[in-house]
């Protein structure tokens, strides 16, 4: 575990900005194993659909564990150091601890925005507050950029905010009641989406 000042010092000489990581900068494996085997497997733990967490980390930091921002957003889902505090992850820098706390706050974005994946990204970008001030994905330069690359990764499509609709979003509960959240069909789906889940909303976008 790195230590405070390892940490103070990494933010002073950091170079990447947040959400700014360039695709390809830093490849994850064409494999599920490694670093994005690890977020396959704690987004299932909780949820959330894999592909959309790899869509987050990609765009956050490229799959690079030691990311750290101009802003000090560390780690493979660039969390800040209070967020990091706030979902108890101790050492933003290991892959697993920060994965597991990223992942945590997707789901529970999730959970607030009953699904609106637009909505979610841009909280997970600019903050709650600044969503519900602005009633939708705020006008921030960034954050559409941010929203947008994660959609398009996530969907495999181009897209454009407030013109392109996606598949519908589907929310069920599995056995043991905890949502699961994805956009492939139950068919497709495997293990992502247990068998009995109960629906509970859908529509990406629908506010």
């Amino acid at each position: 575990m790195r230590t405070f000042w390892t940490v103070i010092l990494l933010l002073g000489i950091a170079a990447t900005e947040v959400g700014a990581a360039s695709p390809g900068a830093f490849s994850p494996p064409a494999t599920g194993g490694g670093l994005q085997g690890i977020v396959h497997r704690i987004s299932r733990e909780h949820g959330v659909d894999p592909r959309l967490a790899d869509a987050v980390v990609r765009v956050e930091s490229a799959y690079d564990p030691n990311a750290v921002s101009r802003r000090g957003a560390l780690g493979l889902m660039q969390l800040m150091p209070a967020t990091a505090r706030r979902l108890a992850v101790d050492d933003p820098f290991d892959p697993e601890d920060n994965v597991r706390g990223g992942v945590r706050e997707v789901a529970r974005l999730l959970e607030r925005y009953a699904g609106d994946l637009p909505l979610v990204l841009a909280a997970y970008n600019a903050g709650e507050g600044a969503v519900d001030r602005f009633g939708g994905v705020p006008p921030f330069a960034e954050t559409q950029s941010y929203v947008t690359r994660v959609m398009s990764l996530y969907t495999g499509r181009p897209y454009r905010l407030a013109s392109t609709r996606s598949a519908p979003v589907r929310m069920r509960r599995d056995t043991a009641g905890k949502v699961v959240i994805t956009n492939v069909s139950r068919s497709e789906g495997g293990a992502t989406l247990p068998s009995g889940g109960k629906r509970l909303a859908g529509g990406f976008g629908s506010r």
